[in-house]
């Protein structure tokens, strides 16, 4: 699968010349934040359909993301001590899987609450480690270079996913597409975690 992907990556971007546990970041980390992309820009009509108003849309996306961020500052000591950190960015994916899962099912709002604090600490476990472990595969002369096409591609693959979302949600519905989600985010997890430890 590692070389699969690592040719999917050479095939999409042919002249991006980073090295091997980069690629591999940033491939695993742009199809999470595609798959994301299918479904946050239209988070508030998903929450309208199951009885929530705008407002309260607003207050469960506040829940998810300051939970995230408390859990970042309260995490960090801790995960400084983790020895293998890329570990925590396969638990990430993994309950990210869950949290979509409970999306496809969701049937009223205190199931909502209980989501979004569960993908704030998805959050929270995953993130970071991500971040520590791209930078550690960065060198100091290129590194501006290393994070921005990082950066820059998880914006183009944002775009592209809000355009299939919104063609997927209104063909399919939201739950297949959580469903979707669901599996590609655990998939994503497993090939992290069995990942060799010397490439990331």
């Amino acid at each position: 699968m590692q070389n699969n992907l690592t040719k999917i990556y050479a095939f999409i971007f042919p002249k991006i010349g980073i090295n091997r546990s980069l690629r591999i970041l940033i491939l695993v980390n742009s199809i999470l934040v595609f798959i994301m992309g299918l479904f946050a820009p239209f988070y508030a009509v998903f929450i309208q359909k199951i009885g929530g108003s705008i407002a309260f849309a607003g207050l469960s996306w506040a829940i998810f993301s300051i939970v995230s961020g408390v859990l970042i500052f309260l995490f960090s000591n801790w995960q400084m001590k983790v020895k293998e950190p890329e570990l925590l960015i396969a638990l990430g994916y993994i309950l990210r899987g869950g949290v979509f899962i409970s999306y496809a099912f969701m049937t009223n709002i205190s199931q909502l609450i209980v989501t979004q604090i569960f993908w704030g600490i998805a959050v929270a476990l995953g993130t970071p480690a991500f971040d520590s472990v791209y930078a550690s595969h960065t060198n100091k002369e290129s590194s501006i270079i290393e994070w921005g096409r990082w950066e820059g591609i998880a914006a183009i693959v944002t775009g592209v996913a809000a355009l299939v979302g919104g063609i997927f949600i209104q063909n399919f519905g939201y739950q297949a597409v959580f469903i979707t989600m669901a599996f590609i985010s655990l998939g994503l997890g497993i090939y992290v975690w069995r990942l060799p430890r010397e490439v990331l």
